[in-house]
């Protein structure tokens, strides 16, 4: 992965598990590997967005979208979109029955994001919106 994407995100990432800095990503990366998915798009060998999530509650079966980041220079062209819908129906096949997602209320792009994918607010942390979203 290029780094010049990461100096355009966001330097809190909170998964819903703690809240790493910019600096730890190449921690929460180990953790996601262990535990989760990344999925991403790159195009000519540039990284211009990814997901990472984690569907390995198969208890609960609750999948758990963690974070999308989409370029600034390519975002409203549905990358964070069709990352999202690639991730849910990944879910599905592997028979999650819901996902949740925390966002940053002030996050209105995620959010709206979330929203058109058919999250709704399941409840409020503080400054985040706990969002879920049924999948069956």
């Amino acid at each position: 992965m290029k780094t010049k994407i990461y100096n355009m995100m966001h330097p809190l990432i909170n998964d819903g598990s703690g809240t790493y800095e910019m600096a730890d990503l190449n921690a929460y990366i180990d953790k996601i590997t262990d535990k989760g998915c990344i999925i991403t798009i790159t195009e000519k060998g540039e990284l211009q967005a990814f997901l990472a999530g984690y569907a390995n509650d198969y208890e609960s079966k609750t999948g758990f979208l963690s974070m999308t980041v989409v370029s600034p220079l390519v975002r409203r062209m549905g990358y964070g979109r069709r990352l999202m819908e690639f991730f849910l129906t990944d879910l599905v096949h592997k028979g999650f029955e819901r996902c949740l997602t925390e966002v940053k209320e002030n996050n209105t792009p995620a959010i709206n994001t979330c929203r058109r994918a058919g999250f709704h607010e399941l409840d409020r942390k503080g400054s985040y919106i706990i969002l879920e979203k049924r999948l069956k």
